[in-house]
């Protein structure tokens, strides 16, 4: 079939055409003038090949883009009111203004009239120095930076003068990395726009502006005398304690900011000591979140008020529990008010895992929160991608968040399996307690939490099989490690009682 009889060929037919003809349009020309309603000179715009003329009959500004050769490879076509628009192929080109030459301060601007406001302001006094502007939008000046950097950097001093809104702050800032030490930001202009101070006739704020430019200091990085009053007036001396004093005597208590991890074998017991420091904690006033991915928020509650009522509740009928009414509303009044729990979860979703942990944190006011466990998250989260990264990740976000939020996060993990070598997790394990290499997923498990705790205990133990032996492995503020405490848990009453505590003062 020829094309004259397919009207699909003749409409790509078309659009090549189109095409073609796009690609070879001549780039817009016009003349030189002053620019009345923005206070430019025609001299200026003569100087940066800043062009007026008529753009489909309507007044418009022309702004000549050069390529790396020197000559015109675009427009950047401005059809007045309003109405911005490309002519040619920028990519790779010259920073608008660039061919006015070098010298020892380049000024960096958003657009071509700030740049040519700048310049204004400075030709006012006799001063000069080389003023350009982005030829892209701001969210991507790196690309165009990056294809100038050569000229950028044969300056000694670099100024970037990006408009005062939420945008121009964010990536002038980003500019001032790309460009190095020597780059300087424009803060505290008082005006948007560099334009906009020139039309106020301000060409004072301009200059004052870049003579005070600062250094940029990338997020995090502070100086060591800032910390003075910091260090001198401690926000906190003490963090929360447990009901444990071993477990407060080596660590000072819970405090803001710090991951606490809590390892062991399976079964042995781990979610029983987390519901019993959550319970504590809430008894004490402190608004807790408990995060149990293992099981329900109504399991969760009922084995908290075993613990609080000193009887194995959960265990009992209907029948019982309608006739401890009464004592059951008393129990709950001690700590039911400070806490928080989470009845179903995503566990494939992380970032709905931190929304969720960002709610209690700041909707719910909670000091500390507890998931119950890593495994259960990090599982989810990694079916699609690699697992040690997924865990790398997750437990780093999680440290991430306790400290720019100032909680505190007790996270608890399962233990590898002892591989053969020794007596299983779950039969008491080795003399010297698990070591941090077993922690399951990643070594990031060791890296990143402030405290590891490992949980010992031998079921098979005819004399002691409740008696858990509490290792803290990593003891990031103290250094001391060791094992710290022994805990019986009295099945009758659901509790656990101290049997041996690390000394006070050690």
């Amino acid at each position: 079939m020829s094309q004259d009889n397919d009207p699909i060929a003749a409409m790509q037919a078309a659009r090549m055409a189109t095409a073609e003809v796009a690609v070879a349009a001549p780039l817009p020309t016009g003349g030189y003038a002053d620019i009345e309603d923005r206070q430019i000179t025609e001299r200026t715009c003569r100087l940066y090949d800043y062009q007026v003329g008529l753009n489909r009959g309507q007044p418009a500004h022309f702004a000549m883009v050069k390529g790396q050769d020197g000559h015109n490879c675009a427009a950047h076509v401005r059809t007045l009111p309003k109405g911005i628009t490309w002519v040619g192929k920028s990519k790779g080109a010259q920073l608008f203004g660039q061919h006015i030459g070098t010298g020892n301060h380049l000024v960096i601007t958003e657009g071509e009239l700030d740049a040519m406001s700048v310049h204004e302001a400075y030709r006012q006094h006799g001063n000069h120095l080389v003023v350009v502007s982005i030829t892209s939008g701001v969210n991507a000046c790196l690309n165009n930076l990056k294809a100038n950097i050569k000229y950028i950097e044969a300056f000694q001093q670099v100024t970037i003068f990006f408009d005062d809104d939420e945008p121009g702050v964010e990536w002038a800032a980003k500019a001032a990395e790309a460009i190095g030490p020597k780059a300087r930001i424009v803060k505290g202009l008082g005006y948007k726009d560099a334009n906009e101070a020139w039309l106020a006739g301000d060409g004072d704020a301009i200059r004052d502006a870049i003579r005070k430019a600062g250094k940029h200091t990338p997020e995090g990085v502070v100086e060591a005398m800032d910390l003075l009053d910091a260090v001198l007036n401690p926000h906190e001396d003490r963090g929360l304690d447990l009901g444990w004093d071993g477990w407060n005597n080596a660590t000072e208590g819970l405090k803001p900011g710090e991951l606490w991890l809590i390892g062991g074998g399976t079964g042995i017991g781990k979610s029983l000591f987390t519901r019993s420091m959550a319970l504590h904690l809430c008894r004490n006033g402190t608004k807790v979140a408990y995060i149990g991915l293992e099981e329900a928020a109504k399991t969760t509650l009922e084995r908290m008020l075993s613990e609080q009522m000193g009887i194995a509740f959960h265990l009992q009928s209907g029948e019982v529990r309608r006739e401890l009414q009464q004592e059951v509303r008393n129990a709950m009044k001690a700590f039911a008010p400070n806490l928080v729990l989470l009845d179903k979860f995503g566990g494939d979703d992380f970032e709905t895992f931190v929304a969720t942990v960002k709610h209690y944190v700041l909707n719910e006011e909670c000091r500390v929160v507890f998931l119950d466990h890593f495994a259960l998250l990090a599982d989810g989260i990694a079916l699609n991608v690699d697992q040690r990264r997924a865990i790398d990740k997750a437990i780093k976000e999680l440290k991430t968040l306790a400290m720019s939020l100032d909680f505190t996060f007790v996270v608890v993990s399962h233990l590898s399996r002892s591989g053969g070598f020794g007596p299983a997790h779950e039969e008491g394990g080795n003399e010297n307690g698990p070591s941090l290499s077993e922690l399951r997923g990643s070594h990031s498990l060791a890296q990143i939490p402030d405290y590891i705790w490992m949980l010992q205990r031998n079921p098979l133990d005819k004399e002691n099989p409740n008696l858990t032996s509490c290792w803290l492995k990593k003891n990031r503020i103290k250094g001391t490690v060791g094992m710290m405490s022994k805990l019986e848990f009295q099945p009758e009453l659901c509790r656990f009682k101290e049997k041996h505590a690390y000394p006070k003062g050690m």
